[in-house]
């Protein structure tokens, strides 16, 4: 599956975290974060006090995740002798469950936390050691700062997002999976014109669309065999699973748009696993989001987009009525 998350600070250092969050709002975690080669978002985790591990973030895993190496590395036994079921893009699988002590983020530190174990990947050096799923994740205020690429945890409520009131904002709808008691976080956006349900999915590096949606932007499954998958993605998708690129495309949502965007459109059976196999569905995340400042405002239902790093070609343009 190759994608698939010590309260330490002295009085000083606490108080140097209040003052820099908004009144009202505790800035609880404060750290960088990075791109890995495929563009994926990761960032530092200790667990039981070792690390530093890199944990992708991912808001399409209903679970926090380590591989097998960092369990035993880490010495962690499995917690109840039921296996956890795990969502891939192409494939589903089931994880050892353990229950660390605690997982710690900068100064943030979550405990009682079950997570998943995993089989090694065939080459663990080109994968992260876990995942930082939504069951960690949900219980804060998230930001990414694209400026200085920190990634921020802050205490949930409205106060929390007084900061990014001027940001782009766009309502979030939370839907849970069958037999997962966890909400996935879904959106509204437009490709080409096209209105689209979309998955807000950090842990992919790559925008998707379904065929449903690509006949709504005229492109023909019919017209696709298998040997149109690209190469660097027959190990993601499956090499039965018909895939083309889609360049230069227009995406908006609420009070943002961003051009010549790529994205690939294929029938992977990720999908399926968040109900969006029988309708025009996308999903997005750092392809085309990671230029952007981020604020996830989980309690309140919502994503902040902010400023745009002018690293990359494609371009975020403010919205204008009528697009």
């Amino acid at each position: 599956m190759r994608r698939i998350s010590f309260l330490f600070a002295a009085l000083l250092g606490l108080g140097a975290l209040l003052r820099a969050a908004p009144a009202g709002a505790m800035l609880v975690a404060d750290q960088p974060y990075r791109f890995d080669p495929t563009g994926r978002l990761v960032t530092d985790v200790y667990v039981n006090g070792q690390g530093p591990l890199s944990f992708l973030i991912d808001t399409a895993s209903s679970r926090s995740l380590i591989f097998e190496h960092v369990r035993a590395r880490l010495g962690l036994t499995a917690s109840a002798p039921e296996l956890l079921t795990v969502y891939g893009i192409n494939d589903t699988g089931t994880a050892v469950p353990v229950q660390p002590r605690e997982l710690r983020i900068a100064s943030a530190v979550i405990t009682g936390l079950t997570i998943g174990v995993l089989p090694d990947p065939a080459n663990p050096a080109d994968e992260p050691d876990g995942v930082l799923g939504i069951d960690a994740l949900a219980r804060y205020f998230v930001v990414l700062d694209r400026a200085t690429m920190h990634f921020k945890l802050l205490t949930p409520g409205p106060e929390a997002a007084r900061d990014y009131s001027d940001w782009a904002e766009v309502p979030l709808s939370p839907h849970p999976l069958k037999n997962i008691p966890l909400d996935f976080w879904y959106l509204r956006a437009r490709f080409n014109g096209a209105n689209l349900m979309t998955l807000l999915d950090l842990g992919a590096g790559v925008t998707m669309l379904n065929w449903q949606a690509a006949e709504l932007l005229g492109v023909k499954k019919h017209d696709f065999s298998k040997r149109d998958v690209p190469e660097d993605l027959r190990d993601v998708l499956g090499s039965d699973a018909p895939a083309v690129r889609l360049m230069e495309m227009g995406v908006s949502m609420p009070g943002i748009a961003w051009t010549r965007q790529n994205a690939l459109v294929s029938g992977a059976p990720v999908f399926g696993w968040f109900n969006l196999d029988e309708k025009p569905a996308a999903i997005v995340g750092p392809g085309l989001l990671g230029n952007n400042s981020l604020a996830i405002d989980f309690a309140g239902r919502r994503l902040f987009v902010g400023p745009t790093h002018p690293e990359r070609a494609a371009r975020a343009e403010p919205w204008r009525e009528g697009q």
